[in-house]
């Protein structure tokens, strides 16, 4: 029979029983009752060889049915003191004695098959069955060796013992060795952790999830105390080498998909507490969100109010589309994770703010916004056609001349509606946003020229005086104030900057 090093633990327990079952208890007996190499591991006459072949039937009547004394007075315990008759801290695994070393110095477990079977099922008069407890896969424990959340689950054994020791019985390649069981049956991606799911950040079992568990101490039992190996000889830094540990590419990036804010959005704010915890101040990340996010909301301090910066939330909301507003604030927009409504401020018809959206004369009416930032910043929400877009509002509920103007008065001159007095109060800059800088167009593509093609972007036929549109005539029927308007009230140019004194000389002063 080979012999082991589980032989060799057995003789070196079993010494103090050769010394004592030797000596002669009863004077009837012969003086030496076992032969002289009971106790030698190397001899075909080694009592553990004999219990082997013949198993404990002779044993009793002499050491007595429990083994503890009977009539020699030698209790087999004295030696056998572990479970099954192994020695003491034999289910230990910090005991010198524990099974698994001595399964893994002797490279297999062979040896145990003379005691507990061929199948390791038992043996009668024997070793009970090794299944009693080495019920699950590849002879590990079934009971929580395959569930993640079991403070059993394998992969907490290996992060806290290291791989070494899953090396020791499935081989250095993991493939297999003397286990005769393969690591990569369950593990056959390169980096030796579940192919499905593992790199999938929505899947059950991606990695970031099961880190969220455990800690990075989980990690560190394969990949090193600084992640930047270990036993696994894989640097975690190799994927995580951005801010916080999260991926550089793109993570910063707002234009990425890969960008932090979608992913906060689309998984809700609960994902980032679970690392950077629930006061994002740092939680197991020891990193806070609040190093970038310094504002109450959590958005960018800068830019994020102020409508004509690049990083305005509305710039924001016209690239992502409302879903990147509701991961946090929720499908209501009403608070969600983020607990702020959008309401507080988007109070207002198709959700801007209340305060003077509608109101002309207020600095926030919509008209001034449109005119300061150009249609396309209109466009972005409400489409291209502005029927709708990501507001679903649209604007021609209200706008429904073609021009885009208000359809009731825009045009006529003694409307308190009429653009020219709109023009009087705003000045030519108001006109400008949408028709560009020299009103030939600009985003509304409608040249202002097209009407104003006469002097000082009068009509056409104004200085003619057989022509109804007769400056002459207009102001005998609306009154020289109206001229005021624009002409300013000393007639003397105003926001036209032509002064009526060039034709009419000052008698208009008179």
């Amino acid at each position: 029979m080979k012999k082991t090093a589980f032989s060799l633990i057995l003789f070196a327990s079993l010494a103090v029983l050769w010394a004592s079952c030797a000596d002669r208890k009863d004077p009837n007996l012969p003086e030496e009752v076992h032969p002289a190499q009971w106790m030698k591991a190397s001899s075909e006459d080694f009592h553990g060889s004999k219990i082997a072949l013949a198993g404990l039937v002779s044993c009793p009547s002499c050491h007595g049915q429990d083994y503890k004394g009977g009539t020699s007075e030698v209790s087999c315990t004295s030696c056998h003191n572990g479970p099954s008759g192994h020695p003491f801290g034999w289910l230990n695994k910090t005991s010198e004695n524990y099974h698994g070393a001595a399964v893994i110095t002797a490279q297999g477990y062979q040896q145990c098959a003379s005691c507990h079977g061929e199948e390791y099922k038992g043996k009668k008069n024997s070793g009970g069955s090794c299944y009693i407890c080495h019920n699950g896969p590849s002879g590990h424990p079934a009971q929580g060796w395959l569930v993640k959340t079991n403070e059993k689950f394998h992969g907490l054994a290996a992060s806290s013992r290291g791989i070494g020791a899953c090396a020791d019985c499935h081989g250095e390649d993991y493939s297999g060795g003397w286990s005769g069981t393969s690591c990569k049956i369950c593990h056959p991606s390169q980096s030796g952790h579940p192919s499905q799911g593992w790199l999938t950040l929505g899947d059950d079992n991606f990695h970031g999830t099961r880190w969220m568990g455990t800690g990075t101490q989980y990690c560190a039992g394969c990949h090193g105390a600084d992640l930047r190996g270990g036993d696994a000889d894989v640097s975690c830094y190799t994927c995580h080498n951005g801010a916080s540990g999260h991926p550089v590419q793109g993570w910063l990036a707002k234009t990425s998909e890969s960008f932090h804010g979608l992913a906060a959005s689309s998984r809700g704010l609960t994902a980032c507490a679970a690392c950077h915890g629930s006061d994002y101040a740092g939680g197991i990340s020891e990193t806070s969100c609040k190093i970038c996010h310094t504002s109450q909301s959590g958005h960018p301090s800068q830019g994020w109010m102020t409508s004509t910066d690049s990083r305005f939330h509305g710039v924001r909301l016209s690239q992502t589309g409302t879903g990147y507003c509701a991961g946090c604030h929720g499908e209501d927009f009403q608070g969600g994770d983020a607990d702020i409504s959008c309401y507080t401020c988007h109070n207002g018809p198709s959700g801007h703010p209340a305060e003077g959206w509608l109101t002309k004369t207020s600095e926030s009416f919509h008209g001034l916004a449109a005119s300061s930032r150009g249609l396309p910043a209109c466009s972005a929400c409400h489409g291209t056609d502005y029927e709708g877009g990501i507001s679903e509002t649209s604007c021609k509920i209200c706008h429904t001349s073609p021009s885009g103007h208000p359809a009731q008065g825009w045009m006529t001159s003694t409307d308190n509606r009429f653009h020219g007095v709109r023009l009087s109060q705003t000045g030519t800059q108001y006109c400008a946003g949408c028709h560009g800088e020299d009103f030939q167009g600009g985003d509304a593509g409608v040249n202002c020229f097209t009407c104003h093609n006469g002097p000082s972007g009068h009509p056409y036929g104004w200085l003619d005086k057989n022509n109804p549109n007769y400056h002459g005539a207009r102001i005998a029927s609306e009154g020289i104030t109206s001229c005021t308007a624009c002409h300013g009230a000393d007639f003397s140019g105003g926001i036209s900057g032509v002064a009526c004194s060039d034709c009419h000389g000052n008698s208009l002063l008179n």
